[in-house]
């Protein structure tokens, strides 16, 4: 980029860049400015000169002209634009690029005219420090003195103290002008800056950058020039930075090897630590750098003895490095001076530490080591601080063993494995030591799963009966280990690295078991397979439940998981034979360190077998549990365990793996075993967290058509009285086969009935057809040929405990019914209903349920259009009524199902009836409001059929002419409708309602009926009474009828118009009053226009309530209640 080589002072670059890539950035006069003998145009207009260049910065040729050396280029722009020191994207200044010039000029032109040598750039760079990264020692004269002039007064002293000078200012990076001048290498600069009073030489970098002096970066670069002048102008030599380092340090960090000797020779001492403790020969052994040691070593060999505060010599760092060079220079020429056998602030050796940190990829240069440093004296009896030798160490390792063919070079080879083993013996290794813990390396190595190495362990055992019989462990004993090895070396991925899966020889325990375990220890084994771990595990069963719970590696062929298999199974198989009791052995209570014993579901090895990962539903291990368990006569004693969560064993098998159960049944039948198996039945479903168990007995049958296994009920063997089995609700195998909508269950149903099961209602009287329908949600998808082939089969129609019939099912199912949220959602099952309406009278279509709905009621509750279409024709009455009062019209108008509504009166029924709104369920207490009233208890609402389709508004204002229609002269439904469509504000339909009774009237008035409609109009009018208005047409049509505004004194449509504030509506109610206005009087005592005004005055400040409570307390009949008011 031309901004990059122009902020460096680069300007041939920066021209080479203009003209070439950058072409396209820049305009003409960007690129003549960078040419020394550039031609400018005769005219230059003002915005070419300050033109930005893209993607460079937004940099104008005033920028580009300031790196010229030719300032007559300079001088020509500020004829044209007078302000010159501008700042680009960056905040870099005309005069910072001019302060990375290689000549001086245009920093001196631009000084003259006013530019400011202290302004920054956004990262707190000033033209100083520009200037000193570029390597312009004329330009950084020319600053300094810029600079030293603003921060003095009158005379020569600074105002201003070195630290908080301008000159030693760093960027927001960290970095003074001579770290700059120091990191860039230029020497001139630094020559320059430090001639200067104000520098400091030893001023450092922030402590983000560690607080490092401009000796210790001229150190760490080996810009030996650059460091000899700092020292000559005053650097401290043993300076040290955030981290206590030194220069030297920083020298041997970076090989620079002659510094580091610059620095001895002018005293730096080397044996002093950092904050780690590290040493410079610490450094020269991490990095490598042998020259650098050597170097050290020979002013004062000591420095290799000392221990950095982790306690690790040079020797042991340049070690965990793997600078085997350096470790070698050590060993054999400075071995007075290096223990290889030192520890470091844990007790760990070298050798210890090598094992320690070592991984699969250095595991192949594993045995090399061990034999180098075995050569060098390493000692492998040592311990650390836990007690540990060298060969703990080594049992815990899991080391790869590559096969013959193996490209890998990840492992090592079996022979390269003993050969370390074997070493480590030579060298005071014990397989039988104990740490702090207890824990020998043969202990380790088992646990590890290190069986390779846990057999060679054994031929050094002393006295092996004795190690093997004693304690192996507090919380389990040696066959616990050794036969879940298998699992533990399957699971391990460090011993597959490479490979689909591990080999058989690094789990192949029967060896030890039959070669050692068996010829020393044969009268313990029995006794160790009978006793549980710490979790309450046998070492059968916690083999057992190890293996049921492995996983196959992704990339592992079939055939090797078939070989583990059969070896694990074999391995458990040969346990069972040696003690019978394992195959019908249930855990124990778990044991807590302190022994007390822990409640806990207890498991058996038959349980575990019934679902194991790796036999991918083969059932290896269940068939030769199960054939073992006929050998040792224990069949009938293994069906009669339970399980885990309490269920029999052919139960358990159903939950989890139904294939067993064919297993189970078909053996169970060929032995003679059924009793108790075939018939099993579940008595109690699991326990909640907090409460009783449910009660179910259900049989195996009913669990099997439940989980829809329907081809394992041909493998059951069952009296008649088990297929007739009832459970704890009454329900049969019919029930069960009803509820499963299945394709299947009408050959289920045969099977059924050919065994002789009697179709009967259960507890509840429900009938599978009952149950049937219930459980079918009626949409496109479901399945019928069930409820078509009961109804057809058993046609009777009959009703359950709620006095409903199957049909009442299609529209909802139980639940909907008993929480009564019938209005949820719509259905229109006319599918079911014309199957089941096939066998149904208009008697048994009208029968109604506990809550009085027949399923005329429950099709307007749906929106079922064609299923009450289907009703009607086939008889249904429209006219009964639920036990809200409601009619099956009353039930659609109620819940906006117009469809059905209009059916429903087409079909006469009464449009004239009531609507009950639901009962709302009182509240168990009081409540009560924070000023202590009562809240009042509503009522349940009551409306009209006619009414409630107005108030339902929208699209229903259709069907109010199809009501009219209906209705024909019943003057009664025509002022209800009048009444709604004033409470619901629709004056224009009112309108239309009171033309039509006027039309009906002849003239005539309107007789005495429960409706005051003139009320209504003011209870219910919110807008003015505007003459031509609709409001005011429906009033004066409410007069024609017979509506007044009083009535022997009294006005209740007055009193409503004030206590609402309608203030047109009072002057108009006044007007029409007339003369009769000065006999107007309360309703009743406690009541009145007078009491309305004041309560709204109380409420809203309104003046014009204030004249009406004034107008009203002159009236004859309103004085004494003024009188009150006043007093």
């Amino acid at each position: 980029m031309v901004v990059v080589a122009a902020r460096l002072g680069l300007r041939e670059m920066a021209s080479a860049l203009a003209e070439g890539p950058a072409r396209s950035n820049m305009n003409d006069l960007h690129r003549e400015t960078l040419k020394v003998g550039g031609t400018l145009p005769e005219r230059i207009l003002p915005v070419s000169v300050l033109k930005k260049g893209h993607n460079n910065a937004n940099i104008t040729p005033l920028h580009t002209a300031a790196i010229n050396p030719n300032v007559k280029i300079l001088e020509r722009l500020r004829t044209v634009e007078p302000n010159i020191n501008i700042p680009d994207t960056n905040n870099w200044y005309t005069i910072h690029y001019a302060a990375a010039c290689e000549g001086p000029e245009p920093l001196k032109f631009l000084v003259k005219y006013g530019a400011a040598p202290s302004c920054l750039t956004k990262q707190h760079e000033t033209p100083l420090h520009a200037a000193a990264r570029a390597g312009r020692n004329e330009n950084i004269k020319i600053l300094l003195e810029a600079l030293a002039k603003l921060e003095t007064t009158d005379g020569d002293t600074p105002t201003i103290s070195p630290g908080k000078s301008m000159i030693n200012a760093r960027t927001r990076g960290g970095d003074t002008a001579l770290c700059l001048a120091v990191k860039n290498q230029r020497l001139d600069a630094v020559n320059a800056l430090l001639a200067h009073k104000t520098v400091l030489v030893d001023h450092p970098t922030s402590t983000t950058q560690n607080k490092m002096t401009p000796l210790m970066l001229a150190c760490s670069l080996g810009n030996l020039p650059i460091a000899e002048c700092l020292i000559t102008h005053g650097a401290v030599i043993m300076a040290r930075d955030h981290k206590k380092r030194t220069a030297l340090s920083y020298a041997v960090i970076n090989g620079q090897e002659h510094c580091a000797a610059m620095l001895l020779a002018k005293g730096a001492d080397f044996l002093k630590g950092d904050s780690s403790g590290n040493t410079p020969a610490h450094y020269a052994s991490a990095y490598g750098w042998l020259e650098c040691l050597q170097l050290l070593a020979g002013v004062d060999p000591s420095c290799l003895k000392q221990e950095n505060h982790w306690k690790l010599t040079p020797l042991s760092i340049a070690y965990l490095k793997g600078h085997y060079g350096i470790v070698r220079w050590l060993l054999e020429e400075k071995s007075d001076f290096v223990d290889i056998n030192g520890k470091d602030m844990e007790g760990v050796t070298l050798l210890s530490s090598l094992l320690r940190y070592a991984d699969e990829d250095c595991q192949s240069d594993l045995a090399d080591q061990i034999k180098f440093l075995m050569s060098r004296g390493a000692d492998c009896s040592i311990v650390d601080g836990m007690g540990n030798t060298i060969m703990h160490v080594f049992a815990g390792l899991s080391i790869r063993i590559r096969q013959p063919g193996d490209s890998s070079q990840a492992g090592m080879t079996e022979k390269d494995y003993r050969t370390c083993f074997e070493e480590i013996m030579q060298h005071g290794g014990d397989v039988e030591a104990k740490n702090q813990s207890g824990e020998s390396p043969l202990y380790i190595a088992l646990q590890s799963a290190n069986l390779l190495l846990f057999k060679w362990m054994l031929q050094y055992v002393r006295d092996i009966r004795k190690t093997l019989t004693s304690q192996w462990s507090p919380d389990f004993n040696l066959l616990h280990a050794l036969l879940e090895l298998p699992m533990k070396v399957w699971s391990n991925a460090g011993f597959r690295r490479g490979q689909s899966a591990p080999t058989q020889l690094l789990y192949d325990v029967s060896s030890i078991i039959n070669d050692i375990l068996l010829k020393h220890c044969n009268g313990e084994v029995d006794s160790w397979l009978r006793e549980p771990d710490l979790e309450g595990l046998q070492p059968v069963i916690q083999a057992a439940r190890s293996y049921s719970t492995t996983i196959s590696p992704y990339t592992c062929q079939a055939s090797r998981v078939k070989i583990f298999c059969d070896y694990v199974t074999n391995l458990l198989m040969w346990a069972c034979q040696l003690c019978p009791d394992c195959l019908t052995m249930a855990s124990v209570p778990q044991r807590t360190p302190n022994g007390f014993s822990v409640p806990q579901d207890s498991t058996t090895l038959v349980y575990l077998a019934l679902n194991v990962h790796l036999e991918s539903g083969s059932l290896q291990l269940l068939k030769q549990t199960i054939q073992l368990a006929i050998e040792k006569k224990k069949l009938r004693e293994l069906l009669e365990l339970r399980g885990p969560d309490g269920y029999g064993l052919v139960i358990s098998a159903l939950r989890t793996n139904p294939e067993a159960v064919r297993l189970i049944l078909r053996i169970t039948k060929e032995h003679g075993c059924t009793e108790g198996v075939h018939n099993a039945v579940l008595v109690h479903g699991p326990a909640p967290e907090h409460g009783e168990r449910k009660l179910l007995n259900k049989s195996l049958a009913m669990l099997m058509v439940e989980m829809k296994k329907f081809e394992l009920i041909n493998e059951l063997q069952l009296s008649q009285k088990d297929w007739a089995h009832c459970d704890a609700d009454g329900d049969n195998l019919w029930h069960y086969a009803a509820r499963t909508q299945d394709l299947r269950a009408i050959e289920l149903f045969r099977f059924i009935e050919s065994k002789g099961v009697p179709i009967k209602p259960n507890n509840q009287d429900s009938t599978p057809l009952h149950e049937a329908v219930q459980t079918c949600d009626c949409s496109a998808n479901s399945v019928l040929e069930p409820i078509e082939w009961l109804a057809a089969n058993y046609p009777q129609v009959t009703r359950d405990t709620f006095g409903r019939t199957p049909l009442h099912y299609a529209f909802a199912s139980r639940s909907q019914l008993i929480e009564s949220s019938l209005a949820d959602g719509l259905r229109d099952p006319i599918a079911v209903v014309s199957i089941l309406s096939r066998t149904m009278n208009k008697q048994q279509l009208d029968w109604a349920d506990c809550n009085g709905n027949t399923v005329l009621h429950l099709a307007a509750f749906k929106n079922a259009n064609i299923c009450a279409v289907t009703l009607l024709r086939k008889g249904a009455s429209v006219n009964v009524r639920n036990k809200d009062g409601n009619s099956p019209l009353a039930v659609a108008v109620l819940n906006g199902r117009q469809a059905v509504a209009l059916t429903l009166i087409q079909a006469d029924s009464n449009v004239t009836e009531q609507v009950f709104f639901p009962k709302t369920t009182p509240p168990d207490i009081d409540l009560w409001k924070w000023k202590g009233a009562k809240e009042e208890k509503s009522e349940a609402k009551v409306s009209t059929i006619p009414a409630q389709i107005i108030a339902n508004g929208g699209d229903w204002e259709a069907m109010v002419y199809v009501l009219m229609d209906a209705l024909g002269t019943n003057l009664t439904s025509l002022v209800q409708m009048i009444d709604a469509s004033l409470k619901e504000c629709h004056f224009n339909l009112a309108n239309q309602l009171t033309k039509s009774l006027q039309v009906r009237l002849l003239g005539k008035k309107l007789s005495t009926s429960d409706y005051n409609l003139v009320l209504t109009f003011a209870e219910h009018c919110r807008g003015e009474l505007v003459e031509n208005g609709v409001e005011h047409a429906v009033l004066h049509r409410l007069y024609a009828v017979g509506g007044e505004v009083m009535n022997d004194g009294v006005s209740l449509p007055l009193e409503a118009a004030v206590r609402h504030g309608k203030w047109a509506l009072y002057k108009h109610f006044k007007a029409r009053a007339g003369k009769a206005w000065t006999s107007l009087r309360p309703s009743l005592p406690t009541m009145g226009p007078l009491r309305n005004a004041v309560l709204y005055l109380s409420e809203v400040k309104d003046t014009f309530a204030e004249s009406v409570v004034r107008e009203l307390a002159s009236l004859p009949h309103f004085r004494f209640a003024a009188l009150l008011i006043a007093s």
